[in-house]
């Protein structure tokens, strides 16, 4: 991408909100992302029945971006953006699926990109999401991740007076997954800390980890161990 449009991308992810779209079952979005290549055809034709209704009638809201593969991922991302502006789900989800197959960074869990700042601007949670993932998900709109070089990650949620932050050291374990293991939550009022609570892993079993779908410079999209998918978009204001 040249720096003008990344600049344009930058600017209309500022003014997105996360959203939360909580659904019983298997998660058809996981599957589709792990096989991580689809066809270029089927690609154009979930992005346009994204785009319409199911009776055909609506006309497609998406373009169709032709040309080599930066031009396809140019589209593919500004298709992205289209979808999280109006809140459509379904389109987003189609998005997730096609980006999935087109990540430009090689072994996104080791890369350095993946270092920083990262607002929440979309999640699919999944049925056994813990209840304030699924919560903080829907309702905060100041919902970001901090990856650290150190092997450290935290999860920041501010809503109103409210802040709560969980730290976590990490662990990569392949070119895509990183473990995770929740260690401290703190929450604070008016900025002054209330509580402390901190978390001993449970005999037998295993950390928790979150595999890297997509990612560039400015957006990221992971899915987690439970089966929750996020988008995440890198905040100006973050580093690592």
């Amino acid at each position: 991408d040249t720096p003008s449009k990344s600049r344009a991308m930058s600017s209309a992810t500022r003014a997105l909100h996360p959203l939360s779209s909580n659904r019983v079952g298997p998660n058809p979005v996981l599957a589709a992302c792990r096989a991580r290549r689809v066809p270029a055809a089927a690609r154009r034709t979930a992005r346009c029945q994204a785009a319409t209704g199911d009776d055909g009638s609506k006309p497609a809201r998406v373009r169709i971006f032709t040309g080599g593969s930066k031009e396809q991922l140019f589209g593919a991302k500004q298709n992205m953006l289209g979808c999280l502006e109006r809140e459509d789900d379904t389109g987003v989800e189609a998005a997730i699926s096609e980006l999935a197959g087109m990540s430009p960074t090689q072994a996104p869990a080791r890369s350095p990109l993946l270092l920083g700042k990262w607002r929440l601007v979309w999640s699919k949670q999944a049925e056994s999401a813990n209840y304030f993932q699924k919560a903080f998900g829907k309702m905060a709109k100041r919902n970001f991740q901090i990856i650290k070089s150190e092997g450290a990650l935290e999860n920041l949620v501010q809503y109103g007076p409210l802040t709560v932050s969980a730290r976590a050291p990490i662990k990569t374990v392949s070119e895509v997954r990183t473990e995770v293991r929740i260690a401290t939550v703190d929450i604070a009022l008016f900025g002054a800390r209330v509580k402390t609570i901190k978390t001993e892993p449970k005999p037998g079993r295993e950390a928790g980890w979150v595999e890297q779908l997509y990612l560039d410079d400015d957006m990221r999209i992971s899915a987690g161990s439970k089966g929750s998918v996020f988008v995440h978009v890198k905040d100006e204001g973050g580093g690592g």
